[in-house]
């Protein structure tokens, strides 16, 4: 009987473990399309200013880093990670892409996680869908720049966050504490994911009173050990928060640019009108969803504040503050949006329906993902720089209006005897000491000054005039976002 019996146990055996392998395998196959969605085209654009700026900060030193990104408004985690790689795969911009890359990979696996602890393997498998085919999160899988860090990070927080709470374990504790440092060291809207997991707490205290002060005082440890992390950046974050309420580049938003992230994670408006309307099915489904046993019995506790935090805090600070509301900045909020949907579709009762939905929905996706991979979204600057470098002559003078677009012109420059200046950002009214003083401290006494510029730039119109008016405009070249003027003196001078 021994043999029967152990035949028998592991026939019975087997549709459970092929149920626990089956949804590993499905999400095997969705990250290999997610991975190769992100690397097709991944070095087709150039470069332009911010991702010149992470890539040739991270070939230099540590302490550069520190020293560059002190005085910018991002944390420099992304800088460092960046440096570390270059090490590893190389300086090349593809390799400085290819790092975000395995971010988005990596936050679709942290999407798939979070979404089965809280819901199921089912609503996990199609978030992970949703993400792999998002045009939003291939946009900065793209992009060398901390936007797929910060959503992974993020993500992994939540994670953390809802293990914390759940349990008293140490390693649970140690895991979020880090990853959440890691977090706030890569963008500042990490505060408001914070701010979300704090809006979470209160409101599973106000509904698990018994529990109330055993999970705040967990977390408020917690806090306590990442602001401990976070001290050697505070005041230099301080200092940047200080000067971004004084001027910052960020137009106020307008009130109905509220919704507009939404239709950015969805990437179309056809697929807002899909996507939404599941969304607010699996808020509906997730406010009535229990978790038996669990400190944390309500997923919507944790999945709503995730969502609106990230979007709401900074739009309103945008409109009584300083602004600093940026679709790509609340990049975060886009993993809730998706859980959402995916547990909206997972509520259709026919399993050959919500393939067809789901389906359907990828079809659809390739609309933004066919415009997105045809248009070219980024300054030309591989093209412009080999295009002034063949027309100029030796000791030419290369003016840069504004100043910071030397950096993305440097980033390809092959020529050195060509003389560089960068010229100050023109803010009305006219300079204190008059335009003749600003002009010829910018040209000196170069008898050919090519004047490089950015096309959209309300600010560049006066600085062009200044020029037309003291030189003769030889040539127009105009390239992707990127106007380049020659100019030479006239025989009568100044």
């Amino acid at each position: 009987m021994a043999p029967d019996l152990k035949v028998r146990g592991s026939t019975d055996a087997s549709p459970a473990r092929r149920s626990r392998v089956l949804p590993y395998a499905a999400l095997a196959i969705v990250l290999i399309a997610a991975a190769g969605l992100r690397l097709h085209h991944l070095d087709t654009e150039s470069v332009w200013l911010d991702e010149s700026f992470s890539v040739a900060i991270s070939r230099t030193t540590l302490a550069n880093i520190v020293a560059e990104t002190g005085q910018d408004v991002h944390p420099p985690l992304h800088y460092f990670l960046l440096f570390f790689w270059g090490k590893v795969a190389g300086g090349s911009v593809w390799a400085a892409r290819l790092l975000s890359v395995l971010f988005s990979v990596g936050l679709i696996g942290a999407a798939y996680a979070v979404a089965s602890r809280l819901r199921s393997t089912r609503v996990g498998l199609i978030a992970a869908v949703l993400l792999a085919v998002s045009v939003f999160q291939i946009e900065f899988a793209q992009e060398a720049r901390m936007y797929a860090l910060l959503a992974l990070l993020s993500t992994l927080s939540v994670a953390a966050f809802i293990r914390l709470l759940d349990s008293a374990s140490p390693r649970g504790f140690i895991v979020y504490v880090v990853v959440t440092a890691l977090m706030v060291y890569t963008h500042a809207y990490a505060a408001f994911v914070l701010a979300g997991q704090a809006g979470s707490l209160a409101w599973i205290a106000a509904r698990e009173r018994h529990q109330a002060t055993t999970i705040a005082t967990r977390w408020v440890l917690a806090m306590t050990c990442v602001l401990v992390a976070f001290l050697p950046w505070l005041a230099i974050f301080t200092w940047q928060f200080s000067s971004v309420q004084r001027a910052f580049w960020i137009p106020e938003p307008a009130w109905s640019s509220a919704w507009s992230p939404f239709l950015a994670y969805a990437g179309s408006k056809p697929l807002l009108w899909c996507l939404g309307p599941l969304a607010g099915l699996g808020l509906i489904a997730m406010w009535r969803a229990r978790r038996p046993g669990a400190v944390v019995s309500r997923p919507i506790t944790i999945v709503l504040p995730w969502l609106l935090a990230p979007i709401a805090l900074p739009f309103l600070l945008s409109r009584v503050s300083s602004p600093i509301f940026l679709e790509k900045y609340t990049i975060a909020a886009s993993v809730p949006f998706a859980l959402l949907a995916a547990e909206g579709l997972a509520l259709v009762p026919l399993a050959a329906l919500r393939a067809v939905i789901l389906a359907g929905v990828v079809i659809v996706s390739t609309t933004p993902l066919r415009a997105y991979y045809d248009t070219i979204r980024k300054d030309n600057w591989r093209a412009a720089v080999p295009a002034i470098e063949q027309q100029a002559r030796p000791d030419d003078l290369l003016v840069f209006y504004p100043y910071f677009h030397q950096i993305p012109f440097d980033f390809y420059r092959q020529r050195s005897d060509l003389a560089e200046r960068a010229f100050p950002l023109f803010d009305p009214p006219p300079p204190a000491d008059g335009w003749a003083h600003v002009m010829e401290r910018a040209t000196g006494q170069h008898p050919r000054v090519w004047l490089i510029t950015m096309q959209g730039d309300p600010t560049r119109a006066v600085v062009i005039e200044q020029f037309r008016r003291r030189f003769v405009e030889r040539s127009h070249l105009t390239l992707q976002h990127i106007d380049v003027y020659l100019f030479e003196k006239s025989s009568a001078g100044f």
